[in-house]
């Protein structure tokens, strides 16, 4: 029974050799003795202890191959991408196809213009017609109306003028429609960056919780082999021992959900961005500060409700080009004929003007005052509801950055405090003093502050982000 178990231990050891030898040789392409010395070493106890410290040997090397190979993978600058928050900004701006349409409806609104300008220019129309009205015995149309037939190929010519009056409203829509979707356009791409930079933002955030508990899993690391040493010494027991190697699973476990958080939050944000790209990447801290506050009459979102008013007064004067005179010239030559016999001397020419002047049409224009004085209602409530929800709005953001900086400052002065707990903490632990449950919870209090700070800090830029939106 006792070579049985001697040869299980034996099995363990020379497999965890091979293991971590293999990974270091391919992913930093040297080997490692400490875990070697360390098998070795338990190699010696009883056989009921041998096992079970291969076992955790065992375990600890895939944490420890887990986290080398992140941090060969992941965080090893020189072999990594490193993207910052404008570059997903072009891209998303270069990508997007709602901003394109608008661009593209703005060139489409200049041809506006210039049909209102060739439909008012002269218009030739060539016009050909030969009508026969027989008649027998008698029968038929009245000669005296149809002349028994007619015979016609004229080129007209005709052009309204004096018009300016009735085309001027008639260019400022064109106008006004061209504001619109500048301004529709301008608001897009603030959408587009408050999105991109609030995705981006959550990406970084989970990247610092990554880079925090890969602090926290160095310092209960670093401990490891000084433990051993207090345990083979009798000041601490093999439970003190097993307590960190849990804890260091606990960071495995934590470390392989926050990098397929962080795989996931990149990937959404190329999906914003319009990138096709599965590479893993590193994302710089945000550069994102409080912009500068527009005036309201400036404001991209009041501009929309001051473009509106002047649409509705420009209608007006839609309605009351439709009761100004026209006038129209015309003319036109070619051949006109009543029978077939004189058609060799029926060619010649006229001109003339046409003028129509309205009357009367039933109360229309009252009509489309009416309605047009109700949109302008409308118009109006819209705007005094968004400006009350535009102030609420601003200053509650305000005051939670202000809440926020003041949060900060705070977790700060406790961070600084809980590292020096932890310093402290280390050298009653080299001479025994401490229990490994006390150290794991003076880690655990500091990784806890840690992700608060990272989480205020975070919550501050996508308050900015936030505020530079309503800003503009």
């Amino acid at each position: 029974m006792e070579s049985g178990y001697r040869r299980f231990v034996n099995h363990w050891r020379n497999h965890c050799i091979d293991f971590i030898n293999n990974a270091f040789a391919m992913y930093l392409s040297k080997p490692e003795s400490t875990y070697k010395s360390a098998i070795h070493h338990f190699s010696t106890l009883d056989q009921l202890r041998a096992l079970a410290v291969a076992r955790l040997a065992y375990r600890h090397l895939r944490l420890t191959f887990v986290m080398l190979l992140f941090s060969a993978i992941a965080f090893t600058s020189s072999a990594q991408t490193t993207n910052d928050l404008n570059y997903y900004l072009q891209r998303g701006e270069n990508s997007s196809p709602l901003l394109k349409d608008y661009q593209n409806q703005i060139k489409t609104s200049a041809y506006d213009s210039m049909l209102v300008k060739a439909a008012n220019r002269p218009q030739v129309l060539a016009n050909g017609q030969v009508t026969i009205s027989p008649s027998l015995n008698g029968y038929g149309y009245d000669q005296a109306i149809t002349n028994g037939g007619n015979y016609a190929a004229l080129v007209t010519v005709s052009q309204p003028i004096f018009n300016k009056g009735i085309l001027a409203p008639q260019y400022r829509s064109i106008a006004l429609q061209d504001q619109t979707l500048g301004n529709n356009s301008q608001i897009s791409k603030l959408d587009l960056k408050k999105n991109i930079s609030a995705q981006y933002i959550t990406a970084y955030a989970t990247y610092q919780q990554l880079l925090s508990n890969k602090e926290v899993y160095q310092l209960l690391y670093t401990q490891q082999d000084l433990l051993k040493k207090l345990v083979q010494g009798g000041l601490y027991k093999e439970t003190d021992y097993l307590n960190l190697e849990v804890a260091l699973q606990s960071q495995e476990i934590t470390v392989s959900q926050l990098i397929m958080q962080y795989k996931t939050d990149v990937a959404t944000l190329n999906y914003l961005c319009g990138i096709n790209d599965t590479a893993m990447v590193l994302l710089t801290e945000p550069d994102i500060s409080s912009a500068g506050y527009y005036n309201k009459s400036n404001s991209v979102f009041f501009r929309q409700f001051t473009i509106d008013s002047l649409k509705i007064a420009n209608n007006k004067s839609i309605v009351d080009a439709r009761y100004k005179p026209s006038v129209n010239w015309f003319a036109d030559a070619g051949l006109q004929a009543s029978r077939p016999d004189i058609i060799y001397k029926s060619f010649g020419a006229d001109f003339g003007l046409n003028l129509s002047i309205p009357i009367y049409d039933g109360k229309q224009r009252k009509l489309n005052y009416q309605k047009l004085e109700i949109a302008e209602n409308t118009r109006a409530d819209y705007a005094s509801f968004f400006n009350h929800q535009y102030n609420q709005q601003r200053a509650m953001l305000i005051q939670q950055l202000t809440e926020s900086e003041n949060m900060i400052s705070q977790i700060q002065g406790k961070l600084k405090a809980s590292q020096l707990l932890i310093d402290l903490d280390k050298k009653q632990l080299n001479v025994g003093d401490l229990r490994i449950t006390d150290y794991i919870l003076a880690i655990n209090n500091y990784l806890t502050i840690k992700n608060n700070l990272d989480q205020s800090e975070i919550a501050r830029f996508q308050i900015i982000n936030q505020l530079n939106y309503w800003n503009h």
